[in-house]
């Protein structure tokens, strides 16, 4: 009877031990087919493009599936049991190490080196001879954002540049309403009824460019001159298209042409590109971007994770489509993500220093 009594707690243990083995197998597959695509050298088109988005979320899969797999190990070792955990360790190894540079701050080496400056000398943080700017970017959507939200946060910023790709003639009444215009005043405004407006504002005069051409979303420019800053500060609020059926192509003409216009800058004058980029730091073409010089401000200060889309929604925000990317020669001190109700996107902020 004792024998039998053992023989039940070892079925016991088999068959739990194989629901978690199966539970791990399951959950390990979205990271393992994230990883896949995320390395393909080629183009991929939707709902590839949109999966990947997902690669983020995908970490914490892949994590319960090594949970999983432990367990199963614990309960009954097993060859195929090890196998399926160390599968599932491989592919969350690879998965942190493709999102590292987004979580570990760049100017870490920099606190380590002003920490250690002898007293009476300034630290580096204090960025002598730099001008301190605050930026903030949110596309405010087809609904409208709250003009009296958008602008308290403004306020208690101390922002200096505005970006609002997909502004409305209406929402440019309701915010002028709100006092934007005695907040910042310098405004270059491509608004539009149609939903593909955009627009720039800033507490110093801008001068307006011509808005990026051919882009299916209007993206303002403008230059501005600011006091203590030497060179013209160039400044593009941008909407890039969505990687939806039938637009990839223009997705990715968008982004590439983003590099070109910047490239084709005088090298001397700075600038800042921010708005909703439609892309994250897993997709090649966004990466592409930044290869040409720019730098992400989320990913420098390790808050490249933070998600922006979908806000103000049942669905927790995964995806970060939208970016504060500045040139060389500007530092990024502190980035921030904010959700501000009446619009599907969260707005992110980022603390600057120009030359």
């Amino acid at each position: 009877m004792q024998k039998n009594r053992a023989g039940q707690r070892g079925g016991g243990h088999s068959r739990r031990g194989s629901w978690w083995l199966v539970t791990a197998a399951v959950l390990a597959v979205p990271g393992a087919a994230l990883v896949a695509l995320r390395l393909v050298p080629w183009d991929i088109g939707t709902p590839w493009i949109q999966l990947l988005s997902f690669f983020p979320a995908a970490l914490m899969t892949t994590a319960a599936a090594l949970a999983a797999a432990v367990v199963a190990v614990c309960l009954r070792p097993g060859t195929a049991r090890s196998l399926v955990a160390a599968l599932a360790a491989a592919v969350l190894v690879v998965q942190f190490g493709l999102v590292l540079d987004r979580i570990i701050p760049a100017a870490m080496t920099d606190h380590l080196q002003s920490a250690a400056v002898p007293a009476g000398q300034p630290a580096e943080n204090a960025l002598p001879g730099r001008q301190t700017l605050t930026v903030m970017a949110v596309n405010v959507g087809s609904t409208g954002i709250d003009a009296a939200a958008l602008l308290a946060e403004v306020r208690s910023r101390n922002v200096d540049v505005l970006a609002l790709p997909e502004l409305a003639p209406q929402g440019l009444e309701e915010l002028d309403n709100a006092g934007l215009a005695s907040v910042l005043p310098g405004r270059a405004l491509d608004v539009d009824w149609a939903g593909t407006g955009s627009a720039l504002f800033a507490r110093f005069p801008l001068e307006q460019a011509e808005r990026v051409p051919g882009s299916v979303f209007y993206q303002s420019r403008a230059v501005a001159m600011i006091p203590g800053v030497a060179a013209p500060l160039h400044l593009t609020a941008v909407h890039i298209d969505s990687p939806r059926p039938g637009h990839t192509p223009m997705w990715r003409a968008e982004l590439r042409q983003l590099g070109e216009l910047w490239q084709a800058a005088p090298a001397s004058e700075p600038a800042i590109l921010l708005g909703d980029f439609n892309a994250s730091a897993d997709h090649r073409e966004f990466r592409d971007l930044l290869a040409r010089g720019l730098t992400d401000a989320a990913q420098t200060a390790g808050k490249g994770l933070a998600p922006t889309w979908p806000a103000n929604s049942p669905v927790p925000a995964f995806a970060a489509l939208d970016h504060v990317l500045v040139s060389p020669g500007i530092k990024v001190t502190d980035f921030d993500v904010v959700t501000l109700p009446g619009t599907d996107h969260a707005a992110v902020v980022a603390r600057l220093a120009a030359p």
